[in-house]
């Protein structure tokens, strides 16, 4: 998955659409597209998102 695919998901499929972690995971996700963090910052603040959500499935990502 990219940072563009994670970003889709968290915009269109989320399913806790006010989540404070999923806001921050689009902000994560627009800061590495935009060249001003790392992918695994995306990657991390996804994973902290899923995990609030209880969507996160196994070591899957």
């Amino acid at each position: 998955m990219s940072v563009s695919d994670a970003a889709d998901v968290l915009l269109r499929d989320w399913p806790t659409p006010a989540s404070k972690t999923r806001l921050a995971a689009i902000a994560a996700c627009l800061a590495v597209i935009r060249g001003e963090k790392p992918p695994r910052v995306a990657r991390q603040a996804f994973i902290v998102a899923a995990k609030d959500a209880r969507i996160l499935l196994g070591e899957q990502i």
